[in-house]
């Protein structure tokens, strides 16, 4: 996944979060980049990534708007941080 897709997978999931009432109308544009997410994944960081990938599924699974927001703000705080943990393994 290259900083392009990285950058835009977060500021949609931020957007999202945002506002939760426009997962349905806008989940065309995260699921490429989840699949792009889970194709790329880092080495050691596979359990990471799943978690991630489950908040993600699952607020676009539930309908109540406080826990896509949780779900949400989960995964974009392990979101941030694998992709810091990445880049400090792809530096060394």
């Amino acid at each position: 996944m290259d900083q392009k897709q990285r950058l835009e997978l977060i500021n949609i999931m931020h957007e999202l979060y945002q506002t939760p009432t426009t997962i349905e109308e806008q989940w065309h544009r995260v699921t490429p980049l989840l699949t792009e997410f889970n194709a790329t994944i880092g080495q050691g960081l596979e359990g990471m990534a799943s978690m991630i990938n489950k908040h993600f599924t699952n607020a676009e699974k539930f309908k109540d708007s406080k826990v896509q927001k949780f779900e949400l703000e989960s995964g974009l705080i392990k979101l941030n941080m694998y992709f810091k943990k990445l880049d400090t393994f792809e530096k060394s």
